[in-house]
């Protein structure tokens, strides 16, 4: 994911006095010395040409930071002084308990314009400065971008999010051994196969982020991430072209897999009903990371701490909360398919997520051994003491089930 530390800028500088440069000088708090960057390309219309200096009015340590590197070289992403986002009008301590109470819907917001510093290096990959509330002077405007030249500019920034999201990615080249396609895979075949979904999901993650409030969202983030083949299905769309016998044979071969998704989600959909109809049972570990959720939850409630999470997920409360939900949610996935006789669900699959699971397990014990001696914490070492317990039976759960599963 990209570095993001708007909160730790102290003051920084943006020079773009020289067409086809920018370079650009952050003090961050932590650092001894200021970060200075030398970058290709161009700001957007709004500011290109300029020489613009920012003072954040609140800088705090932030974490994480990027390595510190004196003098880095890259190329600008979208850099623009303009950029329209919604802020809230209240304190933070407002909608902070606005959001703890799940009401960050009825806080009252208002759209301002926004710093927006996105860069990419070898050394960090892609970096992003933002904020609203930076206190911004554009002192020099010594030549003028047209609309051609900024369309052009903003093109070459998409080109730079798709080659570093392509990193993220890391797409394998399609195998060319037809037996190793067929053949069940193992379980370190499929582990390989879930880091590769986890880093399609950051990547998909990290463009909805950045295109979330944009109108063209769906056709850029199909270009950034390298689906190229939706790009050319949304024009088709958009132009109200049939499908034809002419079409490519990747084309035809696309569609067809779409009518093989549609038919199967109708089929799981009859299979739902079926199962509303006639009872299928959850695996017993499935159960029981089930109930563990909600009793977390509810003796949360009860102890009048629900919902109560830091600032940052990585505090211990976030991290025990998510790594349980985790086991929870992957279980159910993969262990509900093999209560069901018409689905065929591979052991190597199953092996994979339980491996998974356990280390969510351990990561989850680790975050209530912080919890433990955190004084906030002191009156309810009772209830954690009982989720320590019941992850350690989970944990043992997950270590049968694996050796259950070799033994097969």
């Amino acid at each position: 994911m990209a570095w993001r530390f708007d909160k730790a800028i102290i003051r920084g500088e943006l020079v773009n006095t020289k067409q086809g440069r920018l370079q650009l000088e952050l003090c961050i708090v932590g650092y001894h010395e200021p970060m200075r960057l030398d970058l290709i390309g161009d700001a957007w219309r709004d500011i290109a040409g300029s020489r613009l200096s920012f003072v954040n009015p609140d800088p705090e340590p932030q974490t994480p930071l990027p390595p510190f590197l004196a003098v880095q070289s890259g190329v600008v992403g979208d850099v623009t002084a303009s950029r329209k986002v919604r802020v809230f009008t209240v304190p933070q301590e407002e909608w902070l308990l606005a959001y703890q109470q799940d009401r960050i819907h009825d806080v009252p917001t208002e759209w301002r314009n926004s710093l927006y510093i996105e860069w990419f290096t070898p050394e960090l990959g892609r970096c992003v400065v933002e904020s609203a509330d930076f206190e911004v002077v554009v002192h020099d405007h010594t030549w003028e971008m047209d609309e051609d030249e900024e369309a052009a500019q903003k093109m070459a920034n998409m080109h730079a999010m798709r080659e570093y999201l392509a990193d993220v990615i890391q797409r394998k080249e399609p195998s060319d051994d037809e037996d190793e396609e067929e053949e069940s895979f193992t379980e370190e075949a499929w582990e390989e196969e879930l880091k590769a979904s986890d880093r399609l999901n950051d990547a998909n993650i990290e463009a909805l982020d950045k295109y979330d409030e944009d109108e063209d969202q769906e056709e850029k983030i199909a270009f950034v991430m390298g689906w190229d083949h939706m790009i050319e299905d949304m024009a088709d769309e958009q132009e109200g072209i049939e499908p034809s016998e002419n079409d490519s044979e990747e084309k035809k071969r696309r569609r067809e897999w779409v009518e093989a998704m549609n038919a199967a989600a109708e089929v799981d959909l009859l299979n739902v009903e079926k199962e509303d109809e006639e009872h299928v049972e959850d695996h017993p570990l499935v159960v029981r990371a089930n109930a563990f959720i909600h009793r977390i939850l509810d003796e949360l409630e009860e102890a009048g701490i629900s919902d109560a999470r830091g600032e940052s997920p990585e505090h211990p409360l976030d991290r025990f909360i998510s790594n349980s939900m985790n086991i929870m949610g992957k279980l159910a996935g993969a262990l509900s398919g093999r209560r069901r006789s018409d689905i065929e669900v591979e052991s190597g699959y199953v092996l994979a997520i339980a491996k998974r699971c356990l280390n969510w397990a351990n990561e989850a014990l680790s975050a209530t051994e912080e919890l433990m001696t955190d004084p906030e914490y002191f009156a309810h070492h009772e209830m954690i003491e009982g989720w320590r317990a019941e992850l350690f039976g989970l944990r043992e759960g997950l270590t049968d089930l694996r050796r259950e599963l070799r033994d097969v």
